[in-house]
């Protein structure tokens, strides 16, 4: 399931609460909690950019305690603010875990939005009464739009799992649609599910499936300060242990944030074009995700894209300069089923079958290295005008 409705409210043992708090602007929600009802492990991925928000910090300390709650405040990074934005994180979440009854290390926090601007913390405290005192499932309908920036729709996305145990559900929201690059992407990503995981097995199944979706898409090539996702399960003395349940468990989640990473792309600024990169016969894998990566991120690449222009010769380059092992010889390259480059001979270009895929919403470029069995994809974007005009603008 995917959409805007209450998705993480589907799943059960969480309640959900936002407000209106004025961080930045007024008459928006931009501070919400997600509230679990009993202890939950945690796993979670995060930037790997070396100039990190304390959010981020507090985040890497706390998830390998049992987690009660993720406070989340959009419009403001509390980033590059030192030791105060840290402190200031840490007080947030030391007034909340007092309001819920549980102790500060189970609080987690992230922020998104403007960087080098310090929280304005006695105006979040004085909102902490409502956002612990309004908590509800139907209020996780609130949060998907309660951690929007410039995303210009709400994300979420669910899939429900049968296993030994019963059937259970997994659900998520993000937010994000600029600063996206591989490598923990530039999102916030909540994840929650009611499926009993250790924490061990948590890890290891939430780092694959964020390889394999959140760390496949690229808008602009640039990673943020705040990149983090975040996956809660209820602690439990019989966690899920069949392989077929944890099989189920993890085919369940990774569907769920490859959802959620289409519509992250998919809501690119100023984007007119979903476009997925597929490299082809590489050596090895990480040939196959070199090439990948370097044909998504090209500036070069990505404005042929908004102008509608098979430009396979800056395709090639890319994938030249990408590190992986190249013979031009054996190089070819198609748009949708169109090939324009068959091992190294250029193809005489049919205008009629190339002009729908090109103007097409969606399609597929395919990058055929000819030297092995090796693949990987990337989702991308076209870099248009109205990019530019939203990030020359986004401080003022």
């Amino acid at each position: 399931m995917t959409g805007n409705d209450n998705l993480l409210g589907s799943v059960p043992g969480f309640r959900f609460s936002a407000v209106e708090c004025g961080i930045r602007y007024q008459g928006r929600l931009d501070y919400c909690l997600i509230a679990a009802d009993a202890p939950c492990n945690a796993a979670g991925m995060f930037t790997k950019n070396r100039l990190f928000a304390a959010p981020v910090r507090l985040c890497r300390e706390r998830t390998g305690n049992k987690i009660r709650a993720i406070l989340i405040n959009a419009t403001n990074a509390n980033a590059c603010t030192g030791d105060e934005g840290y402190a200031n994180a840490a007080a947030l979440t030391a007034d909340m875990a007092e309001k819920l009854g549980c102790g500060p290390e189970e609080i987690l926090m992230c922020s998104t939005g403007i960087i080098g601007h310090q929280l304005p913390v006695d105006r979040m405290k004085a909102s902490h009464p409502s956002l612990a005192s309004k908590l509800s499932r139907e209020a996780g309908a609130l949060i998907p739009r309660a951690i929007m920036t410039t995303d210009t729709v709400p994300k979420s996305a669910s899939r429900s799992f049968t296993t030994s145990r019963g059937r259970f559900t997994v659900a998520g929201t993000v937010k994000g649609s600029g600063m996206i690059a591989p490598d923990m992407a530039t999102m916030l990503a909540f994840i929650i599910t009611d499926a009993p995981v250790s924490k061990n097995d948590l890890d290891g199944v939430f780092r694959n499936a964020v390889n394999r979706t959140f760390n496949r898409i690229t808008i602009d090539g640039d990673m943020s300060t705040n990149d983090t996702a975040l996956l809660l399960s209820p602690d439990s003395d019989r966690p899920l242990s069949e392989k077929d349940d944890l099989g189920s468990f993890a085919k369940a989640l990774e569907e769920t944030l490859y959802d959620l990473a289409v519509m992250l792309v998919s809501d690119g600024e100023g984007a007119t074009k979903l476009v997925t990169v597929r490299v082809i016969g590489a050596q090895n894998d990480a040939d196959a995700a070199k090439a990948a990566r370097a044909v998504a991120q090209s500036l070069l690449v990505k404005t042929a894209f908004f102008g509608n222009d098979p430009n396979w010769g800056r395709i090639g380059a890319a994938a030249g300069y990408s590190g992986a092992a190249l013979d031009e010889k054996r190089l070819s390259i198609y748009y949708g089923d169109v090939p324009l480059l068959i091992r190294g001979v250029p193809q005489k270009q049919d205008q009629k079958a190339l002009a729908p895929i090109l103007a097409g919403r969606e399609f597929t470029v395919t990058v055929d290295i000819g030297l092995g069995n090796a693949e990987s994809t990337m989702l991308t974007t076209d870099i248009s005008y109205e990019y530019v005009k939203i990030n020359a603008e986004y401080t003022t």
